[in-house]
C-alpha cells in the first residue's frame, strides 16, 4: 500500500511540475488529459480493439485521475476486466471438457493439481487432444455470447481461440499457484 501512495504522491509532484513547466494550468493539464483519453478510446474501439462497453468502463474509472492513472489504470483494468471473464468461461467449459463440475475442477486446482493430472485421473482417461477439442468446443459458445453482449470483440476472441488452439493449454502442466509476493509475472 505504501508503493501506492508514493506512487501517487509523486505522480502528483510530476504533474504539477509538468504543469509550470508547459506554462499553464493544472486544471488544463487534467482536462487535455481526459479529452485525449476519451480520443484514444474512441480509437480503440473504431479499431474494433475495445468494445465501447469496456472503454466505457475504462473512461469511468479514470476519470477525474491524474495522467500519471493511465499507465497503472488502462491497461491493467482492462486486462483484469478481459481476464476474469475469460477465466470463468475457461473454468466452465473446461470442467465440461473432463466430465466434472466448475467446482470441483476449481478445488483440484486449488489444491495443486494440473489440469493434465485432472484429466489423467478421469474414467476413462481425458487424452490433451481430447481435452483441446472439447475445451474450444464448450468455450466457443460463451465466447461468441460474450462478443454478442459486447463485452469481448471478435478480434479478441479469435486471439483467444487461436492460443488454445496452438499454444499451451492454462494449467495442463502448471499448477494454478498464486504468484509468490513480489514476483513478476
Amino acid at each position: 500500500m505504501a508503493a501506492n501512495t508514493t506512487a501517487s504522491r509523486v505522480c502528483g509532484e510530476f504533474m504539477t511540475h509538468f504543469a509550470g513547466d508547459l506554462g499553464i494550468s493544472q486544471e488544463r493539464l487534467d482536462a487535455a488529459f481526459q479529452k485525449a483519453l476519451g480520443e484514444t478510446l474512441a480509437d480503440e474501439v473504431s479499431n474494433k480493439h475495445l468494445t465501447q462497453a469496456q472503454a466505457d468502463t475504462i473512461k469511468q474509472k479514470l476519470a477525474g485521475k491524474a495522467p500519471c492513472a493511465l499507465a497503472s489504470g488502462l491497461g491493467k483494468g482492462h486486462q483484469k476486466g478481459l481476464g476474469a471473464q475469460y477465466t470463468q468461461a475457461f473454468m466452465t467449459a473446461a470442467a465440461s471438457a473432463l466430465g466434472i463440475t466448475t467446482d470441483q475442477l476449481k478445488a483440484d486446482l486449488k489444491s495443486g493439481m494440473t489440469l493434465s493430472q485432472i484429466a489423467a485421473a478421469q474414467k476413462p482417461p481425458v487424452t490433451q487432444d481430447q481435452f483441446r477439442a472439447r475445451l474450444i468446443a464448450n468455450l466457443k459458445p460463451l465466447l461468441d455470447q460474450a462478443v454478442t453482449d459486447k463485452k469481448l470483440t471478435s478480434d479478441q476472441e479469435q486471439k483467444i481461440l487461436q492460443r488454445l488452439q496452438t499454444g499451451p493449454i492454462p494449467f495442463w502442466d502448471r499448477p494454478n499457484r498464486p504468484a509468490a509476493a513480489g514476483a513478476t509475472p
